[in-house]
């Protein structure tokens, strides 16, 4: 599987605006309203067809994680997930991974624990969808955890 950076804003945007992706991700936004943010601590990471990773830059050595995968991807989710870390760890100065998933998805705070992620939190109230405002699960990896697998 093909893992490199992307500036492909057509690929980046069919990914994230697709129906079923978006309803997921949204936050009471719109995708019309949605521009793939490029450059300026931002890292699209393109997956082969299987979507995208945004790596949003919180520090020197901290980076926070947003993934989007496709439909093609089910079934695979926790080795394209395991392989994105791994490439971000090897090609990037990141030594810290964190995300945070909202309470109403626990499909993708299973996911990211497979992945290798650890719970270190909650952000109360921090996500709002149809008006209501839920908790976010934080959760992190560093470099060490990955490599030491």
């Amino acid at each position: 599987m093909r893992i490199e950076p992307t500036t492909d804003v057509d690929f980046i945007v069919s990914c994230v605006t697709r129906p079923e992706t978006w309803e997921a991700l949204t936050d009471d936004g719109a995708p019309e309203l949605y521009f793939p943010p490029i450059g300026g601590g931002f890292l699209w990471v393109r997956v082969g067809d299987y979507g995208v990773f945004l790596l949003t830059k919180h520090n020197h050595v901290t980076s926070e994680v947003h993934t989007v995968l496709l439909p093609s991807a089910r079934g695979k989710a926790v080795e394209i997930g395991k392989a994105a870390l791994a490439w971000a760890f090897e090609q990037t100065e990141i030594k810290r991974i964190i995300t945070n998933v909202p309470s109403f998805n626990p499909h993708a705070q299973r996911m990211a624990i497979r992945v290798g992620f650890v719970k270190i939190g909650v952000n109360a109230k921090s996500f709002q969808k149809r008006g209501i405002l839920y908790d976010q699960t934080i959760l992190g990896v560093s470099k060490e955890d990955i490599c030491q697998q």
